[in-house]
């Protein structure tokens, strides 16, 4: 006879718990795309263009991503006003900058490289990334507006922006780490990414 036990998590904590099995399951569909390139087009010169200006673009960024973990710690710290400042930054960052630039990732690069990895199925998992990056950056937003209106980050939304903020943080560091490695070392002069 098989005994199950059942435990029960708090909302943040199954939330957490989801996208941390959301994200195994990304990295293990990830993997499997990595086969044999030998048959492969060569790129055209646009596609190592855009190769080149994604990377420059991931470089000037990089440093801008600490701000959802720095905003993660200062609520953790309970210093909500200065969390609710630097989550506001890190949304006017996410909205103006990196969302524009997964955007053009899916409309100009992806699609000038089904060719060269073989068809279009192989960048198919990362614009699901870039879905679930748009789904917790539009749920921060609305963490951050909640905040606003109250003048501060408030007791109540502690739990569930902090998973937000370090789940997003996360999926953001990991999604760049796997375009640069399955992607941008296909183009002959893209910029060695600062690690």
């Amino acid at each position: 006879m098989i005994t199950v036990r059942w435990f029960l998590l708090a909302p943040a904590a199954g939330a957490l718990l989801q996208e941390v099995i959301d994200l195994a399951v990304i990295l293990n569909a990830l993997r499997a795309l990595r086969g044999d390139r030998s048959g492969a087009a060569p790129l055209t010169p646009r596609a190592e263009d855009l190769l080149r200006r994604f990377a420059i673009e991931h470089d000037q960024m990089r440093d801008d991503l600490s701000m959802l973990r720095d905003a993660a710690q200062q609520v953790s710290a309970g210093h909500r006003e200065a969390a609710l400042v630097t989550l506001c930054a890190a949304d006017r960052f996410l909205q103006d900058t990196l969302l524009p630039h997964e955007d053009a990732e899916d409309a100009a690069l992806y699609p000038a490289l089904a060719g060269p990895l073989g068809s279009a199925e192989a960048t198919a998992t990362m614009s699901r990334m870039h879905a679930e990056i748009h789904r917790l950056a539009q749920r921060l937003r609305s963490y951050r507006e909640i905040a606003e209106a109250a003048g501060t980050v408030t007791a109540e939304q502690s739990d569930d922006l902090l998973a937000c903020l370090y789940v997003l943080h996360a999926l953001l560091c990991l999604h760049f780490v796997r375009e640069e490695e399955n992607f941008f070392v296909l183009a002959s002069s893209v910029p060695a990414a600062d690690r």
